[in-house]
C-alpha cells in the first residue's frame, strides 16, 4: 500500500442513503489521515441524461406506482447474480470508470450502491485493484452480489448469512453496521435540543419524516390519526418536496399541534426531542434512529427494499410496522407501555454497531497494507485488453 493511498467511492443518488454512507466513510478516512478520497456518482457522470430520467422515474414510481416498483424489485431479485443480465447491468458506465481509474489510479474502490462497475471492470482487465461493497439496506438484493468483490460490509448477522448463501465466502463478509454520520455517535440532551429548535420541552413530540424527497404517501391520514390518538404535537418533515409542504400547511392550517417543515438540518437534534419517529423504511433513517434508541413506527412501507428493511427489523423486535391507520393506532398504544418501549430499545441496542464508518475505513486500510501496489504492472497491459473494453461499451 502506498503511504498516502487513493480511495475511490462510487455511489448513486437514488435516495440520499447511498451518498450519506459514502460521505460518512470519507470522513472516517480523513480522520485517519487519508485525504485522497474521491466520491463519484458514476451513473450521473457516464450517462447524465439517462441518470436524470431514471432518478425521476424512481421517485415517481415509488410514490405513485409502488406496486410496479415492487414488482420490478422482486423480478430482478430472482435473477441469479452471475448471468448475462447481471454482468450487463454492472457494466454500464464502464468506459467512464476506466477513464476515472486511469486518472486517479485508486488503491481501492468502494461501492455504496448495488451498481458494482469496478468489480466488473477489474475482473475483465485483471487490474488487481481491491473492491469493497458496503450494503446500505437490511435486506439482500441480488444486484449487491458480484463474485469478484473482495470484501462486503453488512448491517447484521442475518444479512451476512443471506450473502453467504448467495455464494460469497464467509471470510469476505464483515458485520460492520450501516455507516451513518458522526453526529449520531452520541445522544444530545433533550432540553438543549428543544432550546436550539425553539420548542417547549414540556410538550411531547412525534417526529414524522417523509424522507429526503418527500415521497411518503398518506401523510394527511397519518397526521390526523396521531392528533386523535396521542397527546403528541406533530413535527412533520416534508423533505425537499415543496409541493407536499404546501399541501400539508394548507391541510393543517390553524392546527397548533402540527408543525410542518421542509428539509431540515440537524436531524440528530430533532430525534433527541422526539417521543417516537414515524417514517418510511429507508435504511439510513432507521439506522440513525437505532443509534439514538428512538422508537420507530414504519408506516405503510413501500414494496421493495423498504418493505424488506421493515420486515427484517420488525422480526428482530427493533421497530413497529403499521400498514394502515388502525395498525398505527395499535402501535401508538404499544408505545405508551414502558415495558414495550424497553423491549424495543433493547432490541435496538443489540443491533447498533457504533462507529460503523470508522470500522470500515480501518478494515480497508488493513486489507490494503497486505496488497501489492495494484498499478505496478499497468504498463504491461496488452492492447487487446483495451480494445476488448472499448468493444463492450
Amino acid at each position: 500500500m502506498r503511504e498516502n493511498p487513493c480511495i475511490l467511492i462510487i455511489y448513486a443518488t437514488f435516495g440520499d442513503g447511498h451518498v450519506q454512507a459514502a460521505e460518512s466513510i470519507r470522513q472516517s478516512f480523513a480522520a485517519l489521515g487519508i485525504g485522497r478520497v474521491h466520491l463519484v456518482d458514476l451513473f450521473a457522470e457516464a450517462h447524465p441524461n439517462l441518470n436524470a430520467i431514471s432518478r425521476k422515474t424512481y421517485l415517481l414510481s415509488s410514490a405513485y406506482f409502488p406496486r410496479l416498483y415492487g414488482f420490478s424489485y422482486d423480478f430482478t431479485n430472482r435473477l441469479r447474480p452471475d448471468p448475462m443480465y447481471s454482468r450487463l447491468f454492472h457494466s454500464v458506465g464502464r468506459r467512464k470508470l476506466r477513464e476515472i481509474v486511469d486518472r486517479l489510479k485508486p488503491d481501492a474502490v468502494i461501492h455504496t450502491f448495488p451498481y458494482l462497475a469496478m468489480a466488473e471492470l477489474s475482473e475483465r482487465l485483471a487490474l488487481g485493484i481491491p473492491t469493497f461493497t458496503v450494503l446500505t439496506d437490511y435486506v439482500l438484493h441480488s444486484r449487491w452480489v458480484h463474485p469478484d468483490t473482495d470484501r462486503y460490509y453488512v448491517a447484521t448477522e442475518g444479512l451476512k448469512r443471506s450473502l453467504a448463501a448467495s455464494g460469497i465466502a464467509d471470510d469476505r463478509i464483515a458485520v460492520s453496521g450501516i455507516p451513518i454520520r458522526g453526529v449520531f455517535s452520541q445522544r444530545l440532551d433533550r432540553d438543549s435540543a428543544c432550546s436550539e429548535l425553539g420548542l417547549d420541552p414540556a410538550r411531547k413530540y412525534a417526529l414524522v419524516s417523509a424522507g429526503a424527497y418527500g415521497v411518503q404517501g398518506h401523510l394527511n391520514k397519518m397526521v390526523r390519526t396521531l392528533l386523535e390518538h396521542s397527546d403528541c404535537d406533530v413535527l412533520l418533515v416534508c423533505g425537499k418536496n415543496r409541493n407536499l409542504l404546501r399541501k400539508m400547511e394548507t391541510a393543517f392550517a390553524g392546527e397548533p399541534r402540527v408543525h410542518a417543515m421542509g428539509f431540515v438540518e440537524r436531524m440528530e437534534a430533532w430525534m433527541a426531542i422526539a417521543w417516537c419517529l414515524i417514517t418510511k423504511a429507508g435504511a439510513m433513517t432507521l439506522t440513525e434512529a437505532i443509534s439514538q434508541s428512538l422508537p420507530v413506527i414504519v408506516y405503510r412501507p413501500l414494496p421493495g427494499q423498504e418493505r424488506g428493511n421493515a420486515q427484517v427489523l420488525s422480526d428482530l423486535g427493533a421497530v413497529l410496522t403499521a400498514r394502515h391507520s388502525e395498525e398505527l393506532r395499535e402501535c401508538l398504544r404499544t408505545l405508551h407501555s414502558q415495558t414495550a418501549r424497553t423491549k424495543l430499545t433493547d432490541a435496538m441496542s443489540g443491533l447498533h454497531v457504533p462507529g460503523s464508518s470508522d470500522r470500515i475505513a480501518s478494515d480497508i486500510l488493513r486489507k490494503l497494507s497486505a496488497v501489492k501496489h495494484p498499478h505496478a504492472d499497468w504498463g504491461r497491459r496488452t492492447a487487446s485488453q483495451a480494445v476488448s473494453l472499448s468493444r463492450t461499451n
